[in-house]
């Protein structure tokens, strides 16, 4: 029997509980030397522990308990039966339909193949049952090659199937799912990064929620296999696929049911095997104790709730509903958590029959009894779960990462403007190439002072609005002059040459001007060029700037002259220049620049500044999304791209509003400019990941982007209300509303009526209208 009861506490007089307190009272006061001896090492433990538990309550409140959350069957009353009903029901030849559902292989849940060894020992091995029909659904078997096997192995054992198709394009537009978290924010603002690992997983596996629901399609096969079972018999088992009865269980099943046909349903106990070939030993018995599966009469009108993804007691819900007694009272209900269905009066219509095996998974070490065993099999659960669904996320047929490039820039675009040479945009390109040729190349050695660390290839580049302290007389620590900018701090004028802000913007924009130059015209002049920037700054070991940004936007005596976090958007162009640098296909250069990069991008991810950066709400969050995505890109690392992925979502939704709304752009003094700044750098961001085989546009934060576009397009239109100091340029609007036509397919934007390219701190790639992601056609 699957019964847990909770032992009671036993009674105690109050002359046995004083005795008790005293003896704490001994213990605490021997121990209490030890205590004070420990406190160094037990304390800062205990203030970790403590935190933690404050951020779980933080995320997610008092919900996270745990407990028999929908009461016991007693307190419902049974149903009035219907006699007349219940004798036509009784009339009914007692037949049985068991339907298996077999599902892909979860590495490293399970192991791969497993699924398919599984049915085939099944179609060999297993008896007749009698009375039985057999039946199986194959559900959304996503490897093309395994789902023709898997039914070869049914049709040579003439067996009847329905097939529940996968198709990737219904999957990958499937986005993550946010709908159940009070707030996405969890995902980037480093609360979900002071929680146990094992609850931060379970989270991060529930905004797989979505993608869970469809791909493993849980409890949607257990209602579609229950109603296939009630088209061929009165009795329905949809069962798991690893399911399997010995003569004997089928027996004991049959007759249990046959002894209580009042029932309508019936639980039906597994028991877990390490060695399949133990079923085929006469007589082969075993205790079943594990969590059961169960049947169902033909008039039973209960389902399962198919809100419950895998890995979230899909199947156990209905237990909870039903009343039936079980570890499962037990286990937690968060508040990410649908929560289960209230107590029925179906409860009193369950009985228990017999049992049933459960097949070897193909993981041993998963399958043994102990409490340690079912925490690791629930979170191999959670990794297979995350990984299957990360890797079929990126199987649309479009360009991989270790193909090379562009992701950005759009190949045919290049193409279709090589014979064009007196096109206007090919002539504003061949003439930026020229003037690029001119320049350069560049270094962050270039400098007349090094950064506070006096590294020469260390980047530097001041707070632009801190000064000395005319208090001091060593003018520390600097003090802010709100609106007063420090000389050289501005792009491109004359004492910017002072520090590298300045000369990385060239760096960027010159080498993919020149890059695109040589795509169109051919000529080599301009990709040499290209690779000898490229060299300087990121090669060279006498000039290559340090792989870090500590001294990008310094306030001289604050934080030890590190620089400030909001430094880092200073890098947010990246995500085209290294576009530029797979067109230029210098497989050397590559490699460098790989190692540069890899360091760099270790250092966005675990520097303080980048750390602060990445928790942003504003536009600087949003850019440090698309340089990290963009490194990652560049690196190959689709494991990082999945996190980054999942985060751009979440903040997405986290900070803008349903009506599209940009609250935190809005508290601004350039209200304008740093929205069109934020929507701009999204539009980049998803576009990016759209062309590596994500489908950011297709998810619900897609759809919010597009109410953002469309809410900020047309304040614009009707007169922009909200502070905006100095003007603002109107053809900035032309590059969000051509990105929103290729979205909607609506929209009459011009491109032609925009610039080629913008001030870079608009955000707007150099050459805009050569990249995917923009309806350059009305």
């Amino acid at each position: 029997m699957i019964i847990n009861r909770r032992k009671e506490k036993p009674f105690r007089s109050l002359e046995e509980r004083i005795r008790l307190k005293r003896r704490r009272n001994l213990i605490l006061i021997l121990l209490s030397p030890v205590l004070v001896i420990l406190s160094p090492v037990l304390l800062p433990i205990y203030f970790v522990h403590r935190k933690r538990k404050k951020n779980k309550t933080l995320l997610l409140g008092s919900r996270s308990r745990m407990g028999k959350i929908s009461g016991s069957l007693g307190t419902v009353a049974p149903a009035v039966r219907n006699e007349q009903e219940e004798k036509r029901i009784d009339s009914l030849p007692d037949t049985f339909s068991l339907c298996r559902i077999i599902g892909n292989d979860l590495v490293p849940r399970h192991r791969a193949g497993q699924s398919l060894e599984n049915l085939q020992f099944i179609l060999e091995n297993e008896p007749a049952l009698e009375d039985c029909t057999k039946l199986w659904i194959l559900n959304r078997i996503f490897d093309p090659e395994n789902e023709v096997k898997l039914i070869e192995l049914l049709k040579k054992h003439n067996q009847i199937y329905e097939r529940i198709p996968f198709d990737a394009k219904e999957f990958q537009a499937t986005g993550f799912d946010f709908e159940t978290f009070e707030k996405p924010q969890f995902f980037f603002n480093g609360t979900l990064d002071a929680v146990e690992d094992s609850f931060r997983d379970q989270m991060i596996t529930q905004s797989y929620r979505a993608k869970n629901n469809y791909v493993m399609n849980n409890n949607g096969a257990r209602n579609a296999a229950l109603e296939l079972c009630l088209r061929n018999s009165k009795w329905a088992l949809p069962f798991d696929g690893n399911c399997y009865f010995t003569r004997q269980a089928w027996d004991a099943f049959r007759s249990g049911v046959l002894a209580e046909r009042d029932k309508r349903y019936f639980t039906v106990p597994m028991a877990r095997m390490l060695d399949n070939a133990d079923l085929l030993q006469e007589g082969f018995e075993t205790e079943a104790t594990e969590e059961p599966q169960i049947a169902f009469r033909c008039d039973a009108p209960l389902r399962f709730d198919e809100r419950n993804p895998y890995g979230r007691r899909p199947k156990v819900e209905l237990f909870v509903h039903l009343g039936i007694q079980g570890p499962w009272q037990d286990w937690p209900v968060q508040l990410f958590d649908t929560p289960p269905r209230k107590i029925s009066p179906e409860g009193y219509r369950v009985g228990q029959a017999g049992w049933v095996a459960r097949m070897f998974s193909g993981q041993a070490s998963l399958e043994k009894q102990g409490a340690n065993v079912i925490v690791n099999r629930g979170l191999a659960r959670n990794d297979a779960i995350r990984a299957t669904l990360d890797m079929l996320e990126t199987r649309k047929p479009a360009k991989k990462l270790d193909e090379g490039g562009p992701f950005f820039y759009d190949p045919a675009r290049l193409e279709a403007l090589a014979p064009n040479l007196e096109d206007p945009d090919c002539i504003v390109l061949c003439s930026t190439a020229e003037e690029a040729m001119t320049r350069g190349p560049f270094s962050v050695t270039d400098k007349p002072e090094p950064a506070p660390s006096g590294d020469p290839n260390d980047y530097y580049h001041p707070a632009p609005y801190w000064w000395p302290n005319p208090k001091t007389k060593d003018g520390l620590p600097y003090v802010r002059q709100d609106g007063k900018r420090v000389p050289g701090t501005k792009m491109y004028e004359t004492d910017s040459a002072r520090y590298d802000r300045t000369r990385l913007q060239r760096l960027f924009d010159d080498t993919t001007a020149l890059v695109l130059a040589a795509r169109v015209t051919g000529e080599k002049r301009y990709s040499k060029k290209a690779e000898s920037l490229i060299e300087a700054w990121f090669i060279n070991p006498e000039t290559r700037m340090n792989p870090n940004l500590n001294y990008a936007q310094v306030r001289w005596g604050h934080s030890d002259n590190k620089g400030l976090a909001h430094g880092l958007i200073e890098t947010k162009d990246f995500y085209y220049f290294l576009d530029a640098v797979r067109i230029l296909g210098n497989a050397s250069l590559n490699e460098g620049l790989k190692d540069w990069c890899s360091d760099f991008l270790n250092w966005l991810n675990t520097s303080s500044q980048g750390v602060s950066e990445c928790r942003a709400a504003n536009n600087h969050g949003t850019c440090f999304d698309l340089q990290t995505a963009a490194i990652a890109i560049f690196l190959n690392d689709i494991q990082s791209l999945q996190k980054i992925n999942l985060r751009a979502q979440a903040r997405l939704l986290g900070t803008i509003t349903p009506e599209g709304e940009q609250p935190h752009e809005l508290e601004r003094t350039l209200t304008q400019h740093y929205c069109a700044f934020n929507l701009q750098s999204w539009i980049n961001l998803f576009n990016l990941l759209e062309n590596v085989g994500f489908r950011p546009w297709d998810s619900a934060a897609g759809e919010r982007l597009r109410s953002a576009m469309l809410c900020f397009l047309s304040e614009s239109e009707q007169g922009w209300r909200h502070t905006q100091i100095e003007p603002f340029h109107t053809a900035r609007l032309i590059p969000i509303g051509c990105a929103l036509s290729q979205q909607t397919g609506q929209g009459e934007w011009i491109s032609e009526d925009a610039p080629p390219c913008f001030f870079p701190h608009d955000g707007v790639a150099p050459f805009w209208r050569l990249a995917h992601g923009y309806r350059t056609e009305p």
